[in-house]
């Protein structure tokens, strides 16, 4: 899932949780579910929480992922991207990332229509991490309070963005890495690929989201 996807489904999830979570934990909560994301991102060793709410929020993090990248309305959405892709002549390594990533960005259209996602979403990546983590990397915390100022200044951006800027960030997404990066061609592509794919994606949201959410019901729940 994608980092939003992540902090959504956090919101979901620990938000049915009783006694709920504060408004603090639950930014908490889920800045932690979006960590590793962000650590991935910024190409970073990763960090280490200091304090035992975040650190829920990235267990629930590796969790998630653990079910989503097994359900089955993935991977036929992943084969059906790479081949699509692949058919029309965009090499190997960013068809394959395209086909993981691609999907993942297009699911957090539907969840950003629920309100309550948008909100956990804001408030994570308000939350001040001082203190909270270990970082071995010197001045990685302030890189990783940058990119989260970024992301909330981008919130106020439509929800609903285009075919080609969806396209343009898979790009940015890769770029750098020289077995996945894509060329003014290949954004192209992609660009005709999102046009294609989202209703695809749309279609099988429900079913993904419901399947997720009933995987991870148990989680952080007493036993």
């Amino acid at each position: 899932m994608n980092f939003f996807g992540h902090a959504a489904l956090a919101t979901s999830h620990f938000g049915e949780v009783r006694p709920p979570p504060s408004a603090q934990e639950l930014a908490k909560l889920c800045a932690g579910a979006m960590l590793p994301d962000f650590i991935g991102m910024l190409r970073l060793r990763r960090a280490t929480p200091r304090d035992a709410t975040l650190a829920s929020g990235v267990a629930f993090h590796h969790r998630s992922d653990e079910a989503f990248h097994d359900l089955a309305p993935f991977l036929r959405l992943s084969r059906d991207a790479f081949a699509w892709l692949s058919e029309r002549g965009m090499p190997r390594g960013p068809a394959r990332a395209v086909a993981h990533m691609g999907i993942e960005i297009l699911l957090d259209e539907p969840l950003a229509e629920d309100a309550a996602a948008r909100a956990g979403y804001r408030a994570a990546l308000a939350l001040p991490l001082d203190g909270l983590l270990d970082f071995a990397a010197p001045g990685a915390a302030e890189r990783l309070a940058a990119l989260k100022g970024a992301l909330l200044a981008r919130t106020a951006t439509a929800r609903h963005p285009s075919p080609e800027l969806v396209a343009e960030r898979i790009r940015r997404s890769l770029a750098g890495r020289p077995r996945l990066e894509t060329d003014d061609a290949g954004q192209a592509l992609l660009g005709e690929w999102v046009k294609r794919t989202r209703p695809l994606v749309a279609a099988e949201a429900t079913e993904i989201f419901a399947t997720l959410r009933l995987l991870l019901a148990n989680f952080g729940r007493a036993q």
